[in-house]
Parts: structure tokens; sequence; C-alpha cells
């Protein structure tokens, strides 16, 4: 016949409970309140005449230095990329009012208005040309760009090649240079004015919110003037 021990099943009862409560309570990770009561459960109901391992012990209290280390090293982080945010924020708003160059191949365009814009230029161009096209694919301006090393500015004044400004819409612009004696494609930029500035709350990313060219990234701007 076997005898209990009231002392142990009283422990092992009140441990499950604990455990399931808390199992039901959060299926995430314990944090250090579920691992300190865990820990002096351990301790309240263990049995006198075989207590805890010392070792096990040690190695529970360097696990809960551990986690609380985690912890609060998280806290600090959070509270380190807030004070960034914020940081960023204020910088950008001195960008208001200030022109971004950035990858783009059309704009929309008033009657009468310029476009301001460049071209990477291809490695051993010889020659650079820009073209004009309205939304129907109809070309409208041919303009040859003076080669620079890096990227070759252009302006367009928004007339056609007869020299007439052409209605409000918008255009196209694409760029082919000659390297070698072979007609390469060339990348666009175009200048648009930055109205406001956000951050994006899912990516913390900062937006720049153009005027022609709608809302861009910091990292896609090649020039601020």
């Amino acid at each position: 016949m076997s005898v209990i021990n009231p002392v142990t099943s009283t422990a092992s009862s009140n441990t499950a409970n604990s455990i399931s409560a808390a199992t039901k309570n959060s299926m995430s990770s314990l944090g250090i309140n579920d691992f300190i009561a865990l820990m002096t459960t351990q301790l309240k109901y263990q049995d006198p005449t075989q207590p805890q391992d010392s070792t096990q012990f040690v190695a529970q209290l360097a696990q809960f230095s551990s986690v609380s280390g985690i912890q609060q090293m998280n806290t600090s982080i959070g509270s380190l990329m807030d004070q960034l945010k914020s940081s960023q924020a204020l910088n950008a708003t001195s960008l208001v009012g200030h022109a971004v160059l950035v990858n783009a191949n059309a704009a929309p365009v008033a009657a009468g208005q310029s476009i301001y814009g460049a071209v990477n230029t291809p490695h051993g161009a010889s020659n650079l040309n820009v073209t004009v096209t309205d939304t129907s694919g109809q070309v409208v301006r041919h303009m040859s760009v003076p080669i620079q090393a890096g990227m070759s500015s252009f302006t367009w004044d928004g007339t056609n090649d007869g020299g007439q400004a052409v209605a409000s819409g918008t255009y196209n612009f694409s760029a082919t240079a000659n390297v070698a004696g072979q007609s390469v494609a060339a990348t666009t930029l175009l200048a648009s004015k930055i109205d406001s500035v956000t951050i994006d709350p899912t990516t913390n990313s900062l937006q720049l919110n153009t005027d022609t060219l709608g809302t861009v990234t910091l990292a896609d701007v090649k020039q601020v003037f």
C-alpha cells in the first residue's frame, strides 16, 4: 500500500494549477511576474525532506536575470526609436518648400509650366536626348541634353517642337544615349516641390509629399535644391 506525501501532493497540485492558469491567460512567453510567481511557488511548497536542488535554483535565478535584462533592453530600444522618429520628423520639416529630384518618367504639367529634370548619364555616352510624349504616346518635344558626369540636367519649357505651349496634362519623359554607336536607354529624374512630410506608421519610414510626383521616400531623393 503506497503512502501519499501531503506536502508534495499539495505542491504538485498548486504548481499545476499555476501553470494551467498562466496558459489560459496568455499564449505568449512568460513575463517577469509569472516567472517570480512560479519560482516562489516552488520554494513555498517544496518538500522539507527533499529541498529544491540548489543548482537548479541558481540556474533559475540566472534565467530570471536574463529575462529581466532583455525586457529592460527592449524598453530602452523602444524609447530610443521613438526619440529617433521625433528627431527625424523635426529635421524633415526643413525640407518643406524645397524641390527634390527623384527617379520618375511622368509628371502632370500645367499650361506654360516648365519642368526641371535630369538623366543618369551612361558611361561613355557621346550624346544624350530626351523625348517628351503625351498620354496618347504622341511625341511633342525632342531635346538634346548637354552631357555631364553623373547626372545631365535639362529643363523643358512646356512647348512643343514648334515652340507652341502644350495643353495641361500628364507628360512622359524618356532618354536615350549613344554609347559606342549603340542606342542605350537611360534613367530619367524629375523635380517636384515638397508640400509636407509624414511618417509611415507601419514602416516608420519618412515620406515626402510632393506637389506633382505624389509621395516619395527620403531614400528616393537624389538631390535637394
